[in-house]
């Protein structure tokens, strides 16, 4: 018979939101499949129970680190994978062990705990009927990833490195300086705080203190109206301007007046590229 594997849910911050159950099934565990065994060795201490074997499971990883595990529940141990906070299979590699486990028939049984982006969520004050989860912003691409993200209409959980907040903010800010954020950070750790407002508040609020920004963040965003279902970006209203008949009739200033009349918080960036590249009629 094959074993079962256990996603089991650790403390974001306090060690007291472990579980019962949690802690139960940690101690009961032949192997653990974890993110980092040095944090997991600690959480074991922290428990008072020996260490069983231990896994490194990671993004660096797993591809290699798969078949040891899969070959542990196939000989019918009961296998715990943790990541060093949060629940696993978020975010992480986790899902491909999932994804194997359930291929091989291997009964997979989360063990609740907590998360981040719920707990971020939950307490940003926006609206929770509808989100979208959408992980951490690209390194590369980050206009047109944050263009699309920021057309939604349901508010929209992100994790950002501490040293790429500012940036995150900014990029938000350039197209629509009023959105709704709540940034989260050090949940349910002694320096647990939440910055909500608009988004040009918050950068405010944020200026200056890079240095105090530690580790991982969320950011929680409130979704565009429902009045902006179907609105495009500037750079394609001023394709189309420069395509049609109108357009050709307008010098550049009047250009850049029209489109920022729409796009008034993308004024700069739009007189750039519009006075760079217009034929005057």
């Amino acid at each position: 018979m094959s074993g079962i594997l256990y996603l089991v849910g650790t403390p974001v911050g306090n060690l007291g939101d472990l579980a019962p159950r949690a802690r139960e099934t940690l101690a009961r565990v032949a192997t653990a499949a974890c993110e980092d065994t040095r944090t997991c060795r600690r959480l074991y201490h922290w428990l008072g129970v020996p260490a069983p074997r231990l896994i490194a499971y990671h993004d660096h990883n797993a591809e290699t680190a798969l078949p040891a595990v899969l070959e542990r529940l196939a000989g019918g141990e009961e296998v715990a994978l943790v990541t060093d906070a949060g629940m696993p299979a978020i975010q992480d590699p986790g899902y491909r062990l999932v994804a194997a486990a359930r291929r091989r028939g291997v009964p997979v049984v989360p063990v609740p705990g907590p998360s981040a982006l719920v707990l971020a969520l939950s307490a940003s004050g926006l609206p929770t009927d509808r989100f979208a989860f959408l992980g951490f912003p690209p390194r590369r691409g980050r206009e047109r990833w944050w263009r699309e993200a920021l057309a939604r209409c349901e508010t929209i959980v992100v994790y950002e490195a501490a040293g790429r907040v500012a940036r995150a903010l900014a990029e938000i800010g350039a197209r629509d300086p009023d959105r709704p954020v709540c940034l989260a950070r050090e949940l349910t750790k002694l320096h647990e705080e939440f910055v909500i407002g608009p988004v040009r508040e918050v950068a405010e609020k944020l200026a200056g203190r890079e240095e105090d920004l530690r580790g991982e963040c969320v950011l929680v965003v409130g979704g565009a109206g429902e009045d902006a279902i179907g609105a495009v970006p500037w750079r394609e209203a001023l394709d189309c301007l420069k395509r049609s008949r109108a357009g050709r009739e307008l010098s550049g200033r009047d250009v850049v007046d029209v489109l920022t009349c729409v796009y008034p918080a993308g004024r700069n960036a739009i007189y750039e590229a519009v006075i760079a590249g217009w034929e005057e009629p």
